[in-house]
């Protein structure tokens, strides 16, 4: 039995379905890829703007708008991306320091005030109300709804006065502007109420503490526990350790640090520029960033493991001509499928902060 030859206009026709297959293919791949969007400004300081998946290894080009500030990066595979910015002052690259929040161990504790102390929590609402108006701070409009103290390391550090739910979208938070002893005054006052004293061995270190503002008086008071943050004390160890390593470059230091009460992750620069034995054909530096992460156990702090964002080798006569900068307002942007991933707007600086990177020497 013979083969019947295709005609040409069925070859065509064959030939237009598999295009138009590739086509829907590539429509539904591209329905379901990941989009970032962000605004910088002022947008004339910056000349192209990129991301970089580092798992992957992959770079894509940002269209950026020179008029508006604006960016935006379509049809990226999911994953974490850092923000990469060429400007007129030099590059600026972000760097994933985020620590993802560990649950606090204690659970939301709430309490009746006692008699004694809606009358000392009216006289706190009434002084903080007097702060922010001969302070021109803005405030509620009418009686305030509840009252909230942030608690951080067992220390009172922002208090506000709120209008609607707390803690809610449609709740308006109204930072009151406290000076000096004011905070530790204010603390002491709140954290001294009767009714918190007797559950004070059920009070975690950080927490929201929340007190309710009725017609009829002060009401319920909550306590709300939070993650614990970094303290100065965890930064200053974290620091001195790094600055204590021995290593092959000559130089090290910490750029940027972020982390919890239990976690951290801290951006180090590392510099050889100091002659070696390694065979060179002129004076050459070697440098890396790198990110440690550490993780608090029984109390202390142990570095966990390490990871290499940039590494080169290059003539020392270019590396002192680096202007390079590392950013993590820019860092840890996470694509997922379908969806659009807004970065806050950032401010573009004029110069380069030298702290956080590499400036010509």
């Amino acid at each position: 039995m013979t083969r019947r030859r295709r005609t040409e206009a069925e070859t065509n026709v064959s030939r237009s379905m598999v295009i138009m297959l590739a086509g829907t293919c590539v429509l539904a791949a591209n329905t379901h890829a990941a989009e970032i969007t962000g605004k910088l400004s002022p947008p004339e300081r910056v000349t192209s703007v990129s991301a970089v998946d580092r798992g992957a290894k992959r770079t894509f080009d940002a269209t950026y708008d020179r008029t508006t500030g604006k960016y935006r990066l379509a049809n990226l595979p999911t994953g974490t991306y850092d923000i990469l910015l060429e400007t007129a002052a030099g590059r600026i690259e972000g760097v994933d320091l985020k620590v993802e929040e560990t649950a606090p161990a204690a659970k939301r504790l709430s309490v009746t005030p006692a008699d004694l102390d809606k009358d000392e929590i009216a006289g706190v609402v009434d002084l903080l109300t007097k702060l922010c108006t001969e302070r021109k701070a803005e405030r509620p409009q009418g009686a305030p709804d509840a009252l909230v103290a942030c608690v951080r390391e067992n220390a009172v550090t922002v208090v506000s006065l709120v209008k609607g739910k707390p803690l809610t979208a449609g709740a308006q938070m109204f930072k009151v502007p406290l000076r000096d002893q004011e905070p530790a005054r204010i603390g002491e006052a709140l954290l001294g109420l009767v009714s918190l004293t007797k559950v004070r061995d059920q009070l975690p270190r950080d927490f929201d503490l929340i007190v309710a503002l009725t017609q009829g008086g002060p009401g319920e008071i909550s306590v709300l526990p939070v993650s614990p943050g970094m303290t100065e004390k965890d930064r200053e160890w974290i620091v001195n350790w790094v600055n204590q390593l021995k290593i092959f470059e000559n130089k090290k230091r910490v750029l940027d640090l972020d982390g919890t009460g239990d976690r951290a992750r801290v951006l180090v620069l590392k510099v050889r520029d100091e002659p070696t034995t390694l065979p060179t054909q002129e004076p050459t530096a070697f440098w890396r960033i790198e990110i440690l992460d550490f993780k608090k156990y029984y109390g202390g702090w142990s570095s966990e493991k390490s990871t290499v964002v940039v590494r080169e080798q290059v003539p020392i006569r270019k590396f002192r001509t680096y202007k390079w900068m590392f950013e993590k307002r820019l860092g840890g942007i996470r694509a997922a499928e379908g969806a659009v991933s807004v970065v806050p707007d950032y401010n573009v600086p004029e110069t380069l902060d030298a702290t956080r990177g590499l400036v010509p020497y």
